[in-house]
């Protein structure tokens, strides 16, 4: 690859001053804040101050959040007293006993558990389904007619009723799970006391689920995470409504906004990228990893301890540092990918850091994967003259300290 960026020749000169506040403002003309471009490169390892009122070293290239992703020197667990938090108020960084807090054999027990549900060859077995879900949801917006809301008649409802039915949820209760998602994950702003209370209600339902469920076990996810809770591999209890609550939120929160702002992306300035689509669907598994690459799932990063000192391409990072990985910075670095703020199909990238790297890459990257595949390719199929119906400016994000999610997306065809 070509040489990245030199390091600061002056860090502590950086810090004399007071850090910015994060996150930034987004530019939407490129639909991520101008200042990464602007720290890429003058400050590629410089400080901010986050919501929280804490201070992280801010990662913005390539090369440095890929060696940080990947050094388990960087914790995931943010539990004990004192820690750095993105956010004020509850979150899931509060909870010792969540998958994101886990390290070591600790980390690997769980995510044993869990794995074999989401590898390449089970997913295969589950792409008829999503295919299926995805054409009952077009057949209602066909019946229907246009105009439509695509994020709540389908971004939305897509990936929630595949986790739900791998899950063994009931398909009444998914009305339910966009609020609680969005708390969970801080995926919207709100009063510390609402995500507090959604966060309970979430916690709740979650726990009364698994009763029922033992009461009338079947032979779903959430039946093998139960068995593993009453088996040798012992979830703790505590481990099991976290687990659940998490993979819900995560199903639906991450992969119903990427599939929104793709198909936005798509659609704007003419909707020339969604005709060749339509003209080629054998380009939507590159338009898909492409897609990945220029929509970030948020403003915010990834946030990190240093547990022991670790030197990074552009600095070192000392023992008691917080350090935040802006992800979407990292993925529009001109030195990682030419003309980075276009959308190329054709793109030869570096090792892609979507999903994380390292000993906790996402479990659902598979899933995910495919029904972004499957949603955009039915999408093309079915309605090929599909356009926007709203000015994409006016727009409204949920604007989340971790997330940031299409609120709609008018569309027509």
């Amino acid at each position: 690859m070509t040489e990245l960026h030199a390091a600061p020749s002056s860090t502590e000169a950086g810090a004399r001053q007071d850090p910015p506040l994060f996150p930034f403002p987004v530019d939407p003309h490129v639909g991520i804040p101008a200042q990464y471009a602007e720290r890429r490169a003058t400050c590629p390892f410089g400080k901010v101050r986050l919501p929280s009122g804490d201070e992280a070293v801010l990662l913005v290239t390539y090369r440095d959040s890929a060696a940080a992703l990947a050094d388990t020197r960087l914790s995931h667990d943010l539990t004990a007293p004192g820690s750095p938090r993105v956010t004020a108020g509850p979150s899931f960084f509060d909870d010792p006993e969540s998958l994101l807090n886990k390290e070591g054999e600790e980390h690997l027990r769980i995510r044993r558990i869990v794995a074999s549900a989401f590898t390449p060859r089970r997913i295969e077995r589950w792409k008829p389904t999503i295919a299926a879900v995805a054409g009952e949801l077009i057949d209602t917006m066909e019946r229907t007619g246009p105009p439509a809301d695509l994020v709540a008649d389908y971004c939305f409802q897509l990936p929630v009723r595949i986790i739900c039915k791998l899950l063994g949820v009931p398909e009444r209760d998914l009305g339910l799970f966009r609020d609680w998602s969005n708390a969970f994950v801080s995926a919207a702003r709100m009063e510390q006391q609402e995500r507090g209370r959604l966060i309970r209600e979430f916690s709740g339902y979650t726990a009364r689920l698994l009763a029922a469920k033992r009461a009338e076990p079947g032979e779903d996810l959430i039946d093998d995470l139960i068995a593993a809770r009453d088996g040798a591999d012992r979830l703790t209890e505590s481990e099991l409504v976290y687990m659940v609550a998490g993979l819900i939120a995560a199903g639906n929160e991450t992969t119903s906004n990427m599939l929104g702002r793709s198909v936005l992306t798509l659609l704007r300035d003419g909707g020339g990228l969604w005709q060749r689509l339509v003209d080629d669907p054998g380009l939507i598994p590159a338009a898909v990893d492409e897609l990945l690459r220029y929509n970030p799932l948020g403003n915010g990063g990834a946030l990190r301890l240093a547990v022991e000192d670790v030197e990074l391409p552009s600095g070192t990072v000392h023992a008691g540092d917080a350090v935040l990985i802006a992800t979407s910075s990292a993925l529009r670095d001109e030195l990682a990918y030419p003309d980075p703020d276009t959308v190329a199909f054709d793109r030869e990238p570096p090792a892609q850091i979507v999903f994380g790297a390292g000993p906790h890459y996402c479990l659902g990257a598979h899933l995910a994967k495919a029904e972004l595949r499957i949603g955009l390719g039915l999408l093309t199929e079915r309605l090929p003259g599909l356009r926007l119906a709203a000015d994409p400016h006016t727009l409204s994000y949920t604007e989340g300290e971790v997330l940031s999610s299409l609120v709609s997306l008018p569309v027509s065809w």
